[in-house]
C-alpha cells in the first residue's frame, strides 16, 4: 500500500545509501595514506642504509621525506574526522529513515483499521436491515 511517506522515505534511504558510499570511500582513503605511510618509512630505512654507502649527503632527501610523512599523517587526521563527520551524518539521516519508516507503517494501519471498520459497519447495517425485515415479516404474520 503506498503511503504520503514513500516518497520521503525512498529520498532518505537515498541519503543513507549516498553516506555509505561516502564512507567507503573515506575508509579506503585513509587505508592508501597509511600504505602510503608505512611505504615511506621503509623507504626512508633503505635510503638511511644506503646513505652511508655515498660519498655524498642525503640530508635534504630525508627532510624532503619527514615533510612527506608530516603531510601524509596530517591528511590522515583530516580523512579520520571526515569519516568520523560521515558516521555521525549517516546515524541522523538512519535515525530519520527509521522515524519515516515507522509513521508510515502508522499510516498503513490506520488505514487497514480504518477499512477493517467499515467492511464491519457494513456487515452490521446488513445484519441489522435483514433482523428489521424478519421483525417485519413476523409482525405481519403475527396480525
Amino acid at each position: 500500500m503506498r503511503t504520503p511517506f514513500d516518497t520521503a522515505l525512498r529520498m532518505q534511504q537515498r541519503t543513507v545509501d549516498d553516506l555509505k558510499v561516502k564512507i567507503g570511500a573515506a575508509i579506503e582513503r585513509i587505508a592508501e595514506l597509511e600504505h602510503q605511510a608505512r611505504d615511506l618509512v621503509a623507504r626512508v630505512r633503505e635510503e638511511r642504509v644506503l646513505a652511508h654507502a655515498l660519498p655524498f649527503a642525503s640530508d635534504a632527501w630525508l627532510v624532503t621525506a619527514k615533510h612527506a610523512q608530516t603531510r601524509i599523517a596530517e591528511e590522515v587526521v583530516a580523512e579520520q574526522a571526515r569519516l568520523l563527520n560521515l558516521r555521525e551524518l549517516a546515524r541522523e539521516a538512519y535515525g530519520t529513515c527509521r522515524a519515516i519508516e515507522g509513521a508510515a507503517e502508522r499510516f498503513r494501519a490506520d488505514a487497514e483499521r480504518e477499512a477493517e471498520a467499515a467492511e464491519q459497519a457494513a456487515i452490521d447495517d446488513i445484519a441489522a436491515a435483514r433482523f428489521l425485515r424478519e421483525r417485519k415479516r413476523m409482525l405481519v404474520k403475527a396480525a
